[in-house]
């Protein structure tokens, strides 16, 4: 049941813990102590609502709010990029849109005069993702129902039982709940685009494949800049080498830094920092020789 979004729970418990865990939220306190993320946590799950308004935008969540985006914050480094970086009029490709925190960033950055498309496989997330996209008023998002790979046609499908986050193309485990889904590439989905302005990807380690059914695009009209998700456990689990995937990028005509502008080296951060055993990852950005300098 829809409430009013303004209110992160319902009922009477809700109604006395809200302005405790405003007060919170407020000073940093429910992200810096355990305690007070648990409590918060423990009370929205009895009374949670599946409605919450987070960076100006009514969101529809999923069941479980498996984002946690009734904390109040989500991934507050790349928020804070795409704001920064993110210009009105830009073509953003976003590969892997959940239920659509970003695709709102990106669609009120780029403006009315811009586009995102967004590539979302899960069914039941697409259409979250389509509903917070028509109710906060963009039609500037293009949104598609596939998963993004080296070719076009069918494949399966894995949802995790944790997190919606990590959904992916390769399996967590015997008891995965798993289902075909739509493939398409980059190169077929963009024939005819002008040239991308921000490619973002986060789909679990199938970045490497998203880039191989990309190769005409890098080749003839390469996007300005990539922000991706690089997670080796996740490359290697889809059958890729980290090594390889950087290589290629390096070889298209970009520089990679990390998000916080630091530069990327991968022989150590492959070497003790972000092994494919110990789950590690970063946010990379990856900018184009050509691309404009931004301000």
């Amino acid at each position: 049941m829809e409430h009013n979004p303004a209110r992160l729970y319902r009922g009477p418990v809700g109604y006395v813990m809200e302005p405790f865990v405003r007060r919170a939220r407020g000073h940093g306190w429910a992200r810096r102590h355990q305690l007070v993320w648990k409590m918060h946590r423990a009370v929205w799950l009895a009374t949670r609502s599946n409605r919450v308004v987070i960076e100006g935008h009514d969101m529809l969540l999923d069941r479980g709010d498996a984002l946690a985006l009734a904390s109040g914050s989500y991934e507050p480094e790349e928020t804070a990029w795409y704001r920064a970086h993110v210009r009105p009029g830009d073509l953003v490709v976003e590969v892997g849109a959940n239920i659509g925190y970003f695709a709102l960033i990106l669609a009120q950055q780029v403006g009315p005069e811009g586009k995102v498309i967004s590539f979302e496989p899960d069914p039941d997330l697409n259409k979250i993702l389509r509903r917070n996209v028509t109710f906060n008023g963009y039609p500037q998002v293009d949104v598609r129902e596939a998963a993004v790979a080296a070719e076009p046609g069918t494949a399966t499908f894995f949802r995790s039982s944790v997190s919606t986050g990590d959904h992916r193309l390769f399996a967590h485990g015997p008891d995965d709940e798993s289902f075909p889904v739509r493939i398409v590439t980059l190169d077929d989905e963009l024939a005819g685009e002008r040239r991308v302005d921000l490619l973002k990807m986060d789909i679990q380690g199938a970045e490497p494949l998203a880039l191989a059914g990309a190769a005409k695009v890098l080749a003839e009209n390469p996007p300005r800049r990539i922000l991706m998700e690089f997670w080796p456990h996740g490359i290697v689990g889809m059958g890729n080498d980290p090594r390889e995937l950087v290589a290629l990028l390096r070889h298209a005509g970009y520089t990679i830094d990390r998000i916080d502008g630091r530069p990327f080296d991968e022989d150590e951060a492959l070497r003790a920092e972000m092994t494919p055993e110990n789950l590690h990852w970063v946010n990379l950005v990856c900018t184009h020789k050509t691309a404009e300098e931004i301000a």
